[in-house]
């Protein structure tokens, strides 16, 4: 489902006051414009399958606009404020649920109920920070009108709990932390991938850079992974694009399901990733490693052409501690471990060190 850009109804302002929304002086707003984490993906699948809906997100929000950290059955990253039904929740601050959009006067002429995804029920949360300041929401929608259970109004609750937990208080630590912090928003958002939602190729060298002068002060190793589609170009040639891009989509999820909490996953290349692994020897990467390439390969992916099934060729070097090899160096061995994958019949993983 995909949000409507040009509607001719539009919904009647009722924005919550920017006064409650000081996101530019919280953590979250380091979460602006950042590539998906596992530990907010958890959520939202959860929330699909224990509410029985087809979509669940958690939000976070500026006087202008609404950003999607996290949204599962919903091809969507930001909305307008005006156009977001999380603006309401904002104003109810707690739960806001919403039985039937067509029944409720605030949201019968909304553009995402007159038009598409034509939602009809909406059940939202108002996350806080530990001034009581609105920060952003946890949410679920479906495309037809219900009523929540007692216990399925407790579900929501406790998700949400696990989302704010995740959301403000528990400040980021992993690979991603070190180039948020640096980066405004605008720079961030510069810096990702849009159909993926992981950090593209400029993103990528700004980690190593950061990862590398973090692991010459510690002293740790450094694992780099590049991981390749095999064979990608037929799936474009046979399905078309969308059906590609559907397929990248839908892999760049899996591959971050499966990398460690501080592991950093990239796309640098039509269908080429990039993994960063910190403080990792050749066995714990070549076992992550290993885990990605079956992440591709072992479960088909579900289409609107079919299901599709992929495989991927992978090949991993190490950085040691004291070593000098520049980035360049280390994606070159990096890429020359990837020709070997490929050039001893593709899907394995191979590791080559200096």
């Amino acid at each position: 489902m995909r949000s409507s850009g040009a509607d001719a109804t539009e919904l009647s302002r009722t924005i919550a006051s920017t006064a409650t929304i000081r996101l530019a002086n919280l953590p979250t707003a380091d979460l602006f414009y950042t590539p998906l984490e596992e530990r907010f993906e958890r959520i939202t699948r959860l929330a699909r399958r224990a509410l029985d809906v087809p979509v669940a997100a958690i939000s976070v929000m500026s006087p202008k606009k609404q950003w999607f950290k996290s949204v599962s059955g919903w091809s969507v990253t930001e909305l307008p404020l005006e156009r977001s039904f999380c603006q309401l929740t904002l104003e109810t601050r707690g739960a806001n649920v919403i039985s039937d959009t067509q029944a409720d006067p605030r949201t019968r002429n909304h553009p995402l109920v007159v038009g598409p995804p034509r939602f009809r029920f909406y059940a939202g949360f108002t996350l806080t920070d530990s001034n009581d300041l609105a920060v952003g929401t946890f949410c679920v929608f479906d495309v037809k009108p219900r009523a929540l259970t007692s216990a399925e109004h407790q579900c929501l609750l406790d998700l949400a709990a696990l989302a704010q937990r995740e959301l403000v208080d528990d400040h980021l630590r992993n690979a991603h932390a070190a180039l948020t912090a640096k980066l405004s928003i605008a720079r961030r958002e510069s810096m990702m991938d849009p159909l993926t939602r992981l950090w593209n190729r400029r993103g990528a060298l700004m980690l190593l850079e950061s990862a590398f002068r973090n692991a010459d002060r510690a002293g740790i190793r450094l694992g780099v992974a590049l991981i390749d589609l095999d064979d990608f170009k037929h799936v474009n040639d046979t399905h078309g694009h969308q059906v590609g891009d559907e397929v990248l989509r839908r892999i760049g999820g899996r591959l971050v399901r499966c990398v460690r909490h501080d592991d950093a996953m990239c796309r640098i290349g039509g269908d080429e990733f990039l993994l960063l692994m910190v403080d990792a020897d050749a066995t714990t990467a070549s076992a992550v490693a290993e885990r990605v390439r079956s992440e591709v390969t072992d479960q088909p992916i579900a289409t609107r052409s079919g299901t599709i099934t992929m495989t991927a060729s992978v090949g991993c070097t190490i950085r040691e501690p004291g070593e000098t090899t520049s980035i360049e160096d280390l994606l070159d061995r990096a890429d020359r471990a990837l020709l070997k994958s490929k050039g001893e019949g593709r899907n394995r993983v191979r590791m080559l060190n200096a």
